[in-house]
């Protein structure tokens, strides 16, 4: 039952009991129980109930498993981020014995790809910065070609897609026709 009244043996006339629950529950009720003159028991039964967390706040481009309603003393749910987002604090919590859960829920930061390094005799322009979803565009200096790839992506990975290209000269040749 989880209950404990904290003095053993015989108990006597206007003897008083107060009792206390096991470390995770709490009880329903904190009233005395008082020994009567015909030797019963008067007052309310105590009961102790099981301490309960609500469902923990999950992380921005995140998520928490299981999902359940509520959760019981000693339950842990597990932290998860999103594809392209990295786990940035506990990836766990437990439901402790005050019903609150043990750790806040962790960040989940986006990741980032970094800067691409500018090709020779060309350019690369990162238009909406370097983090996961977003798309680098290459270009060469005139009098140059791109050879490969005019864009790269950041991926789920936090790597770029693709091979970087080049910009290779453009060679011009001069034809010379003799006519007979």
């Amino acid at each position: 039952m989880h209950v404990s009244a904290g003095v053993a043996g015989i108990w006597s006339y206007e003897t008083s009991v107060t009792y206390t629950c096991d470390i995770g529950y709490y009880l329903t009720t904190d009233l005395p129980m008082l020994c009567s003159s015909d030797g019963l028991w008067n007052g309310t039964q105590a009961v102790c109930e099981r301490v309960t967390c609500v469902p923990p706040n999950g992380p921005n481009n995140g998520s928490y498993v299981p999902e359940n309603a509520a959760y019981n003393f000693t339950d842990t749910v597990e932290f998860r981020c999103d594809l392209g987002f990295d786990i940035n604090g506990p990836n766990s919590a437990n439901c402790n014995a005050t019903g609150q859960w043990s750790q806040s829920p962790p960040l989940c930061q986006i990741k980032d790809c970094g800067n691409l390094t500018h090709p020779t005799h060309g350019k690369v322009i990162h238009t909406g910065g370097t983090i996961f979803g977003q798309t680098a565009y290459y270009s060469c200096s005139e009098g140059y070609t791109l050879n490969g790839t005019n864009s790269r992506k950041c991926n789920e990975l936090g790597n770029w897609t693709l091979e970087s290209p080049t910009c290779d000269v453009i060679r011009k040749f001069n034809i010379i026709v003799f006519y007979r």
